[in-house]
Formats: structure tokens, sequence, C-alpha cells
């Protein structure tokens, strides 16, 4: 059994913990270490998610949160395919009350968007010829699309320039607290690559199987930072009472058509909850979810495959559209992913109390690659600088659940 001493040591790899250790090894953090299970990411929330950027969020926090991370993007674009081709939201009665309500908080925050009634759509998109139920849209063009895969790699290749150190196929199994400082974090590492089933039991179930091949290995770091994401809920129980965050499994669909051609566009977002665009510039396929209302929490990967495209995905273009763009539509494949959901949809941020040298990072639901720059921004300067200079996120401390401080935030995709 070896023993590690890093600076800082994260815990999770995703995009999260990529850009706080891209972040803090610019800020001279010292010596950081990275570990994960599966650095490849096969069931990162990170890799499995539809790669929307918008600075259109409810809540302020939010908008400043992505209009941040957005004006970095715009500086990287063609290394993380950042392509700012607008998100077009179309909204029902209720919602469009509120969306009309939010007009002068983008207004002041500079943030572009065009309110449209319900006649304009059909200028954007001729496709969605039924406007029955739709009061009207909102388009924001500064928003887009990004390559949550080459985001991630961005921040990982930086932080590896400056020294970090990745571990793969490592499990964070206990947390030894000594006062008020969290002394030692005991993993499991596989002495091999893992084999998917493996991996997936492991995630799913929470433990390391005896029979495999694992040694015993200690971290004594000066600073640990939890960025676990969906897990979240099982690794904060190793010093505390666990956060209040479910994992809510999310399904996404690619298929093709002869007739639409979306490469032209962002992110549509149906009043009926559907969401969809473009995958990639060159596929023909377009990428499609739905945010299933009465999915039951837990770490669920299975795609329910044509099943689920034909009830959520087919019927609802089907209902919207001409029927010479979406009849012949064909499933081409999916996958599932998770969301990493808190009480008030917002993301968790800051130091856990009492300990000194213990923090947190994540439960963004949904918005972890959209805001990973500032995240991973105000996550360096709370750490290193003990305080927030260049936006105020310590509104995201855990303790807001107790006050009942919260940040409700929408969630629409």
């Amino acid at each position: 059994m070896s023993v590690q001493s890093p600076d800082i040591l994260i815990l999770g790899a995703g995009i999260l913990g990529s850009s706080c250790a891209w972040h803090l090894s610019q800020k001279g953090g010292g010596e950081i270490a990275v570990i994960d299970l599966d650095l490849a990411g096969t069931y990162s929330s990170s890799e499995l998610n539809a790669g929307g950027v918008r600075a259109t969020w409810w809540h302020p926090i939010n908008m400043d949160l992505s209009q941040e991370s957005i004006r970095f993007y715009e500086t990287i674009a063609p290394e993380v395919q950042f392509f700012q081709k607008g998100y077009l939201f179309l909204y029902g009665p209720s919602k469009w009350k509120i969306a009309l309500s939010r007009k002068p908080n983008y207004e002041a925050k500079k943030i572009p968007v065009q309110y449209l009634e319900a006649g304009q759509i059909s200028e954007f998109l001729p496709e969605f010829e039924n406007h029955k139920g739709i009061s009207g849209a909102t388009f924001s063009p500064k928003d887009g699309l990004i390559d949550p895969h080459l985001l991630r790699e961005f921040y990982r290749e930086g932080a590896k320039r400056r020294g970090v150190h990745f571990f793969d196929h490592t499990y964070a199994e206990k947390v030894v607290p000594a006062r008020r400082r969290i002394s030692e974090l005991w993993v499991r590492q596989a002495s091999a690559p893992l084999q998917e089933e493996v991996l997936e039991g492991v995630l799913t179930q929470h433990r390391v199987p005896s029979a495999e091949k694992w040694k015993n290995e200690i971290f004594r770091p000066k600073i640990l930072l939890n960025c676990t994401g969906a897990w979240l809920p099982i690794t904060s129980g190793y010093y505390g009472d666990p956060l209040p965050i479910q994992a809510v499994r999310r399904q996404i669909s690619l298929f093709s058509s002869h007739q639409e051609d979306f490469s032209d566009r962002g992110m549509i977002v149906d009043s009926s909850g559907l969401y969809m665009h473009a995958e990639g510039s060159h596929t023909g396929l377009i990428l499609a979810g739905y945010s299933n209302r009465d999915e039951k929490p837990g770490y669920h990967f299975e795609y329910d495959g044509e099943r689920f495209f034909d009830r959520k995905i087919w019927l609802r273009l089907y209902r919207r559209g001409n029927r010479k763009y979406f009849e012949a539509v064909k499933h081409v494949r999916g996958w599932a992913g998770l969301y990493a959901v808190s009480p008030d949809r917002t993301g968790i941020l800051g130091r856990v109390e009492p300990y000194e040298n213990l923090f947190e990072l994540g439960a963004a639901t949904g918005r972890g690659v959209m805001q990973s720059y500032a995240l991973g921004r105000a996550m360096a300067e709370l750490i290193l600088e003990e305080k927030f200079s260049a936006l105020d996120a310590a509104p995201l401390s855990r303790k807001r659940f107790q006050n009942e401080a919260f940040l409700p935030e929408n969630l629409d995709i």
C-alpha cells in the first residue's frame, strides 16, 4: 500500500473536476491529483449530454455563470467546436408569461433575446407547422452548441501540461476525518482496465466487487475537492449527511431523415419538452431528447431504444410538424446518462462545514458543461484565495438548503 500526499486532491474527472484542475493549476495550486473510476467517461454525464450552451436561464446566478462561460468559449470556439447558432424556445401559455417576466433580467445583463409571436415561428422553423398550444417563442442568438468531449479534453490537457496527475480506475471508498480536517482518503485502484460490465456494476451498486484485482491506496491531501457529479449523494455520505441530490436518467435519440436539414440551426426546444439539434456538421443525423417527468431517480443507464423514440420523440415531432418532414424519419441509435438534480435545480459550490479543507462542486442539473468554466474558476478562487473575485458564487453553498435560501431554476432541458 502506497501513500500519496498532494496539495489538492479532486474526486471526479468529469467536466467540472477537469475544469477545477485546470483553473487550480493556472493559479499555482501546487501538486494536484485527480482520481476517477473511468477517465474515458463511458458513463460520465459530461460525455452523455446534448451539448447545449445558453445563458437564457431564469435565475440570475445561472445567467451569470453561463454568460461568463460563453464569453470564454468564444475565445476557444474552433478548439471545442462551439457554434453560436442560437436557442429557439417555444412556450405554452403559463411559461410564456414567465418568459416575458424575465425580459428585464436579460436586458439588464445584456443577454440578447428576441421575443416572437406564434405567427413568427415559421420564419425560424418552417418544419413546425402546427402552432397549437404555443403562445410565443424566444430566440437567443449568442447561445449555441459545444462539443463536451473536446471541452473536457481542453481542460485536462491544459492541467496536465502544468503537472496535474490524473489517476484512472480509482474508486474512492472511505474518508477519514480528524477534528476539523479530512486527513485521509482510502481508495481502491484496479490493476488493469475495467471491463464495461464491471465498470457499470461499480457505478450502479456503489461497491468494488471482491472478485476483481484491486489494490488499496491512501491519499493524504491538504485539500479535498469532491466533484463526483451524479454520485455526490454517495460520496458526500462519506463525511456527513449525504447531499439532497437525486440521480435522474435522461435519454437521447439520434435519427435520420431525407427531408430535414438542421445543420444551420442551433437548439430547438418545443413546448412539449422535446429538444433537438443537428448532431455535428456532416453526420446528417439529428439529436433529440425529452425530459420524462415520470422518471424515477436511480442509477440507470439503459436506453429504451425505439420504444422511447417512438413515444417520446417521433410522436411529438409528428404532431408539431408537416407530415412530409417527419413521417419518414428513421431511428438510428441512442443512449442514457444521468442528471444530478438538486432540490432547487441549481448547482452546489462551497466549503463543507465543519471541515476546513473539504470542498464540493456539482449538481449543476444539466448545466455542468455550459457553466464549467465559471464554476471551475469560482472554485479555484475559493480554495486558493478564500474569496470570490470574478463572480460571487457564495449563494451556491449547500447551507442554502438548511436556510431555505433556494435558487429555483426551471428545467426544460
